[in-house]
């Protein structure tokens, strides 16, 4: 075999690079296309598990729902539970605040113990020996967002108790609490 010219290197070195470009993207293909049909056959079980679950879970809340209503159906902001709450609740913060008017220097346990006592007296429930909502939950609950709201400088219920005396009933009742 005669000897190479130099153009003749030139191009089967040419060659054999592009034959190596070639064969290191085939390569790569042909992994990507491995990988594409694992996931694949992958999520295809997934889905398929997925579908089986889908349609138990669907089967068994059609025959939960045919059964009738839950404790819960009714819960919300105008259930028949808070309608109860608020028949004990309202009645009871208008005598309360009468009975602070008549005690401006009641204590927080003093205020909550006749807040409790007229929500007792208020009950819906014949023979319920507790009120649906706690008297103290209740008033820590106004006095932190009357502070929260910037209403009062302090959190403490001094200085919620003298606010709601100084803004008057209605203002206490119907604006704030």
């Amino acid at each position: 075999m005669p000897p190479l010219t130099p153009e003749e290197v030139y191009l089967r070195n040419a060659l054999e690079a592009r034959r190596r470009d070639v064969t290191c993207q085939l390569a790569r293909v042909r992994g990507q296309q491995d990988a594409a049909a694992t996931a694949s056959r992958h999520f295809a079980s997934v889905g398929q598990a997925l579908q089986v679950e889908r349609a138990g879970l669907e089967g068994e809340l059609q025959v939960l729902q045919a059964g009738g209503g839950g404790l819960t159906d009714d819960w919300g902001k105008y259930s028949a539970l808070e309608l109860a709450a608020q028949e004990e609740r309202y009645p009871a913060k208008s005598a309360a605040y009468n009975w602070l008017v008549a005690h401006p220097t009641a204590t927080f346990l003093e205020a909550a113990g006749e807040l409790e006592r007229l929500m007792l007296e208020a009950r819906t429930a014949a023979g319920r020996p507790w009120p649906l909502l706690r008297a103290d939950g209740l008033l820590r609950e106004w006095q932190a967002n009357a502070f929260a709201r910037g209403l009062v400088p302090g959190s403490t219920w001094e200085v919620f108790r003298d606010y709601l005396l100084s803004i008057g009933k209605d203002a206490a009742l119907g604006g704030m609490v």
